[in-house]
């Protein structure tokens, strides 16, 4: 089909740009369902645009559910044309828009009470109101940064506050940290499959990522080794427990692997500790190995409550977190108080420990759920995991069973849209999986009717497209 989306010129990446072209014409009538869409190397073509980009963007269309694919026959605008085999049953109301793409912790019931109590709490406090109504200084951080010193020590890491700085989430401090320690025309090393918001704080900081092959245990040392010789990379950026998307969890073997390789190769390493805490087989984090070489990254947002919008970074030297503290003050002005005030009345009165636990044990029993309806084989989900990682049959596509769940009113991620390429001008490989965020569900009841379905889908082989000619 000869599509040829129109596409603004200038902000924002191109590849989202192409999706959103997508999903204006098919709102607009332009395109219907069971319409063929190009190729990805001739739209590439057409358009002016690199493999990549179209690949991207094809994969980000299959995320909002508008696009399936079949092996064989080509990739065509999403819902059953005329003429197709009906795909499943009519979509029960209970498991309609259940959103399994969107990694967030369950929420305990306890926690809207005590949100309540805190803000009452700290709004009495002439200290917290004076901040609120007038700018700060770094001296205003003074307790969230305490409050950052016995998180940390929580995990195992041997913390001072001359060495923490204080980000507004852990999405602000890694783009911050790409921008600090790497240059403009770096490189810098992730896994393979990692979490894609990077790839906007890389082009913001101007760096270029490159994935690094990994395995059941995440990242793999002989790899980061050959890509550090090959690159010259001086950054990497790592998840070593509960990866995203993957769950992978390091062994202390392998952690020391990886440390034993930065330190011979002079990498920096970025530790994202974000899911950390919620592993009920604890792991010791790499700043707790090689502290003069990582810097650590733990966030509330996973494991506490994301609103919080508060990440505690350790950095190696009292110097790296000035320039940080730095950062943020070029990036931001200042942190709200407010946010500041309840993560560290959380912290310090066993608010946020609490929650901790309360998040990891519902995450349990959802991991467990999952691996019961869909197949233990088929599913890593490590007690305390609020995401799990789903590996499908050679029956399914990556495209054709995420559209198909968007069908059902069930959206998940898939794999592609972690995939990081290695640098090579070879095609990066993607597994067969989608990633499940199991805390999105509202309830543990309305996760399990959406895992139901979704074992329903996997129990039949898709419908074959009608032959066109």
């Amino acid at each position: 089909m000869r599509w040829n989306p129109r596409l603004p010129r200038g902000g924002g990446p191109v590849y989202r740009a192409i999706a959103d072209a997508l999903e204006a014409d098919i709102k607009a009538g332009r395109l219907g369902a069971g319409d063929a869409l190009p190729t990805q190397r001739d739209l590439a073509e057409r358009l002016g645009v690199n493999f990549t980009t179209v690949t991207r963007a094809y994969a980000e269309a299959r995320r909002r559910g508008l696009l399936d694919a079949r092996v064989g026959s080509g990739t065509f605008v999403a819902g059953a044309p005329n003429g197709s085999a009906a795909s499943t049953a009519a979509v029960p109301e209970e498991t309609r828009d259940v959103d399994l793409s969107v990694n967030a912790p369950p929420v305990p019931a306890w926690m809207g009470g005590a949100l309540r109590a805190t803000i009452e709490s700290v709004g009495a406090d002439g200290d917290v109101v004076r901040q609120m109504l007038t700018y700060r200084t770094r001296r205003g951080d003074a307790m969230a940064r305490e409050a950052g010193v016995a998180w940390l020590r929580g995990r195992g890491i041997d913390a001072s506050a001359e060495r923490v700085a204080v980000t507004g989430g852990a999405q602000h401090a890694l783009a911050l940290l790409l921008a600090t320690l790497a240059r403009p025309g770096d490189t810098v090393l992730v896994e393979a499959l990692c979490y894609p918001g990077l790839e906007g704080s890389a082009a913001s900081a101007g760096v270029r990522l490159v994935g690094v092959p990994v395995d059941e245990e995440g990242l793999r040392p002989d790899a980061l080794d050959a890509a550090c010789r090959r690159h010259g990379a001086t950054l990497l950026c790592c998840v070593p427990t509960l990866q995203n998307p993957t769950t992978a969890v390091m062994s202390l073997a392998r952690r020391q692997a990886i440390v034993d390789v930065a330190r011979r190769r002079g990498l920096r390493v970025v530790e994202d500790d974000i899911c950390g805490p919620l592993l009920q087989d604890a792991a010791t984090p790499l700043a707790a190995l090689a502290p003069d070489v990582v810097t650590y990254v733990g966030s509330l947002s996973k494991c506490v409550a994301p609103g919080l919008r508060t990440a505690f970074v350790l950095a190696p030297s009292r110097d790296d977190a000035a320039r940080l503290d730095a950062a943020v003050r070029a990036s931001v002005l200042m942190l709200s108080p407010l946010p500041l005030a309840v993560a560290a009345s959380w912290v310090a009165d066993g608010t946020a420990a609490r929650a901790v636990a309360d998040i990891s044990r519902e995450a349990a029993a959802r991991g467990a759920l999952a691996r019961a309806l869909l197949g233990a084989p088929n599913v890593s989900a490590p007690a305390g995991s609020i995401h799990a990682w789903l590996r499908l049959p050679s029956t399914w596509t990556v495209a054709g069973f995420v559209a198909e769940a968007q069908q059902q009113g069930i959206r998940v991620t898939p794999a592609d849209w972690y995939v990081r390429p290695d640098g090579s001008a070879r095609p990066a490989p993607v597994p067969n999986a989608v990633r499940l965020a199991l805390g999105s569900a509202p309830d543990r009841a309305a996760l399990e009717r959406a895992l139901r379905a979704l074992a329903a889908i996997l129990a039949h082989e898709p419908a074959r497209r009608a032959p066109t000619l």
